[in-house]
């Protein structure tokens, strides 16, 4: 139950921090091509700013997105025939898909703006995905393999 737990806070913390970084860097793409030169340091400060002052709002709903779609992984991996791992890279980026669907049905609008491009809501279900990963691999024994049996073909070198 601890190592679940641990392996559930990371997960969160990692798609909360990938999730703030990848939605700044897009805003700031759109900002360069405005013509407005984005240094190095100006990215680097401006997503240090967004991960903390997104932090009250944006992590409790990543963290309760992944709380909704792990075990909901948990219970369909019982039944389709995918590693762990896969399992859970694919809810995790479920998650992170159906929480910005949602956000957006419900209030009519994108309330991070990078998710109204299809990179920024790729790149939000890119950190989902990482968070899924970071999950199973904190969980399990497998490893990096994502399909059953990819593990036995790779020890035995066929």
């Amino acid at each position: 139950m601890r190592r679940t737990v641990i392996a559930f806070l990371a997960a969160a913390a990692v798609t909360y921090l990938l999730a703030a970084a990848f939605s700044t860097q897009v805003i700031l793409h759109q900002v360069a091509e405005l013509g407005m030169p984005i240094t190095l340091s100006v990215r680097l400060a401006t997503t240090l700013r967004d991960m903390f002052g997104m932090l009250p709002v944006y992590l409790p709903f990543v963290a309760v997105s992944l709380l909704i779609a792990l075990p909901i992984s948990t219970f369909a991996l019982k039944f389709v025939p995918v590693t762990r791992v896969l399992g859970y890279v694919i809810g995790g980026a479920a998650a992170l898909c159906a929480l910005h669907m949602i956000l957006f049905a419900v209030l009519g609008m994108h309330p991070l703006p990078a998710t109204r491009l299809v990179v920024g809501m790729a790149t939000q279900v890119l950190a989902g995905a990482v968070g899924g990963y970071i999950y199973a691999t904190l969980t399990g024994k497998e490893g990096l393999f994502l399909f059953k049996g990819a593990k036995k073909r790779h020890q035995s070198g066929t």
